[in-house]
This record gives structure tokens, sequence and C-alpha cells, in this order.
């Protein structure tokens, strides 16, 4: 990359930053966001490519909390607005960011790092596995009828304001990320983006429901009613666009109203988990169907051994997990695992032959617990040394649910 400079962000640059991501995304970014940027934007951690006074790449993240098997609570690096402008494509650009972002996170002792992909072919190579999964669902209204719960609901669901929203979401999805692994704290900016008005009316206007019990909000649900067919103005559809609960009560009112909405044929969501749970309080399961399943976080272990020490452990078990990690060797050995009745882990470097053989971008799809290391031995991404090691990795590995990282940052 001789020939471009790689430098951290400056203040008066934003406006250049902001430019540059929307070329790439082939996007635009509105005034306001902008403004947002400017005081979100760590520049401590924002990284700028120039091409002589152009700014034709950029990288940033910055600190956050993400819960891990366990429930355990980790800070980690989160990656965002990694980007390059079409003319400067394939110049080695994404290189030099990536080798200076995880050196400055290996110099600042920060152990995970954590990305959405806007391909699925870019991050393998610099370490990133994807390490949560998801999938966007479509239930048929009409027939999409919920059975009667098997318990009486004390709670209610009532509509709010936005302001109101803008007061209480927040508070509910922080006591609510705690409780799954791969949950990433949601910045302010993008709660902004999460609670805010719709600027394209042909969208539909957002709704805030609220699940209500004793005076206290157990659960929310923020969506759409728009149409679904251009050439017939009613037929519309109900697009969930967040729903998060602290109680089942909360879960099964708020899709009860959601389900309960007239004149909608459909209810659409963006990203839920694999295992959502709505399916099997349906009269008729086949109502609800898969639109699209894919990967959500990507995980990078910057510190494998600290890593592996961080998060909790199902299974009690003694494995020696050798790494290959060619972008950050400082991550490559073999590393003893030894974990106790309580589920913690012990980490030491050792020389005693390995039991499994992993890469590091594999190691962070199964880190946790999204994919099984038998499944990924079964098509050559793990090399099994020791017979059983495979199925014994998984049993400590093993995650309560599958992990789900609902913030897109």
């Amino acid at each position: 990359m001789s020939e471009f400079e790689l430098r951290l962000l400056a203040a008066h640059e934003i406006d250049a930053y902001a430019a540059c991501q929307a070329s790439a995304f082939s996007s635009r970014y509105p005034p306001d966001r902008i403004e947002a940027l400017a005081k979100e934007l760590d520049l401590d951690r924002s990284l700028a490519a120039f091409d002589g006074a152009d700014l034709v790449a950029t990288s940033s993240s910055f600190s956050s909390k993400m819960t891990l098997p366990g429930l355990a609570r980790s800070q980690v690096a989160a990656v965002t607005d990694v980007a390059v402008v079409p003319t400067h494509r394939r110049r080695g650009l994404l290189n030099s960011m990536m080798r200076r972002q995880l050196d400055d996170f290996h110099t600042n002792g920060e152990v995970l790092a954590v990305l959405y992909a806007s391909e699925g072919t870019i991050y393998g190579r610099y370490g990133y596995g994807p390490g949560s999964f998801g999938a966007q669902y479509v239930i048929d209204k009409a027939l999409g009828r919920l059975m009667s719960p098997k318990r009486s609901l004390t709670g209610s669901v009532r509509l709010i304001e936005r302001q109101q929203a803008i007061e209480a979401f927040p508070l509910v999805f922080a006591a609510y990320v705690p409780t799954r692994a791969a949950e990433v704290d949601r910045p302010e900016g993008e709660w902004s983006e999460m609670l805010g008005d719709m600027a394209n009316p042909a969208m539909g206007h957002r709704f805030y429901a609220c699940y209500e019990q004793g005076g206290r909000i157990d659960g929310y649900a923020v969506y759409r009613v728009a149409g679904i067919d251009p050439a017939d103005q009613w037929r519309r559809g109900v697009f969930l666009e967040e729903l998060c609960s602290l109680s089942d009560d909360a879960y099964v009112s708020l899709w009860g109203y959601l389900l309960g909405i007239d004149l909608t044929e459909e209810l659409r969501t963006t990203g839920r988990p694999v295992d959502e749970p709505i399916r099997f309080l349906l009269e008729d399961q086949r109502r609800l169907r898969i639109a699209r399943w894919a990967d959500r976080s990507w995980i990078r272990l910057v510190d494998v051994p600290r890593a592996l020490a961080l998060r909790l452990y199902g299974e009690v078990g003694e494995l020696i997990i050798e790494v290959e990690d060619r972008f950050c060797p400082w991550n490559e050995g073999r590393y003893a695992l030894s974990v106790d009745g309580n589920g913690v882990g012990v980490v030491e470097q050792t020389r005693a032959p390995s039991d499994l053989v992993v890469p590091i971008d594999v190691l962070g799809s199964a880190y946790l617990g999204a994919v099984p290391f038998a499944s990924l031995a079964e098509v050559g991404r793990v090399q099994v040394r020791t017979e059983g090691a495979a199925r014994l990795a998984d049993a400590m590995i093993q995650a309560r649910r599958p992990p789900f990282c609902t913030t897109h940052f």
C-alpha cells in the first residue's frame, strides 16, 4: 500500500468519511446521520486511507460488551464502517486496514473482535468466522393462529408514542442482552435508527407496542404496516423490526398481538433467532416459513488463550487445541484447555500432541457454540488427531441456546 496513506481520521474529515461510506455501499448518508457520526465516532479507533487528498477507504471500531456462553460478559472490539470506494478495490487497502486494526487490538490488550460482514467471502482471510446465525420468517396470518396458552396472561399489550419508546425500550433491551450468548450492547446511534421516524412513506409508519405487567414494561415490539403487493394497495403485511421480551408472558402476548392486527395478510420479520419458539404455539406450524437464513455476527479471537478462558463451558474435560493463525501469528501454537466442574476453563500453552487442529476463523465460528466441531471435522475444516476429540469439544463448548446478536452495527 505504498502509494496510499493510512492513518487515523481527523475530526474535520467526517464528511469525507461519510462520502466514502455512501460510495462504497451505493447508498446515501442523510445530514442527521452525519451529525450523529460526528458525535459517536471514536477518532482514536477510526482509520482512513488516502489517495492524495481523496479519502478512499475506512474502518472503525468501538469498545462494547458481548455476552459469552455461561452468560459471562466481556469487552469486545466491535468493528464497523469497513469500506473501500469502488474505484480503489483490489489494491490492498482492506488488507492494510485489517492488518493495522488487529495489530492495534492486540497492542491494546483486546481479546475479541466482532463484526457484521457485507459479503461472506471477505473476512475469513482475516481470521473472522460466522459466530451467530439468524433467520427471517414469514407467517400466513389468515391461517397462522396461536393456540391458547396453558396459563393465564395477567399483563396487557398497549401502543405507546415514540418518545415513550425511546425512554423505555433501551432499558428492556439492556436487561435482556446478558441472557443470551453473542448479544452485544447497542450503541446510542443504533437506537436512533431503530426508533426513528420512517423517512419513506411507502415503508409505512412505525408503531411501538409494549407488554406491561404490574406497571412494569417486560417486552416490546417495533413494527410497521405496509403494502406487500404494489398492484393492490389493500394487500398489506405486518413487518416486525424487533421484538424483545423479559418474560414468557411478554413473548407470547406480543406475538399474539402482532398476529391479530386487522387488514393484514402476512407477518414478516427481520433477523430473528434460529430457535424461534413461537412456531410451537401455532396451530399449524407450517404457516411459519423461513424466508432467509444467514450468518449474523462474525467472531475473531485476537488473543486465543485469554479468549478461551473468558467463557464458561458445559462439560468437564481436557483438550489440546492447535491453532493455525497466519494473519496474527502470535496466536499460533498448542493450547491445553482444562475445564472444571464449575465450567471454568484454564488455558496453558503446551508442546504436547494436539487433539484438534483448528484454523482461527473456524475457532471463531465454534467459540460461542454456533457451529459444532464434529460438523466442521466432517467437512475437513478441523483435523481430529485424537478419536472422540471433536465430540468432547462440542460437549464442552456448547451453549444453552444458539447464539444470536440482535444489534446490527
